[in-house]
């Protein structure tokens, strides 16, 4: 990943910072990327799938199941889905 989505990323949610991953990645043009779109429609094939996994994987340190990810297809269900796996990573504050 570019040092500029890291530093553009800072306090971004995480759509967000997944939609300028795939538009520097795969040179998708920003009116194409509709967050509840499926990938396919986009042009992202499964490999494609598969590489923006692993852009997001590195970048929000997150461990994601392809599985997983390929049953909301969509921009927004993979930021959801990366939101819970880093929503449960972090360790319960106490009471």
């Amino acid at each position: 990943m570019s040092a500029a989505i890291k530093a553009t990323s800072a306090g971004e949610d995480t759509l967000t910072v997944l939609r300028k991953l795939a538009i520097q990645k795969f040179e998708v043009a920003p009116e194409v990327l509709l967050d509840d779109q499926p990938f396919e429609a986009m042009g992202l094939d499964s490999l494609g799938l598969v590489d923006l996994i692993f852009q997001a994987e590195d970048h929000f340190s997150v461990s994601i199941d392809f599985e997983l990810a390929s049953k909301t297809p969509t921009l927004q269900g993979l930021a959801d889905l990366i939101d819970r796996l880093r929503n449960a990573a972090q360790p319960a504050s106490a009471a």
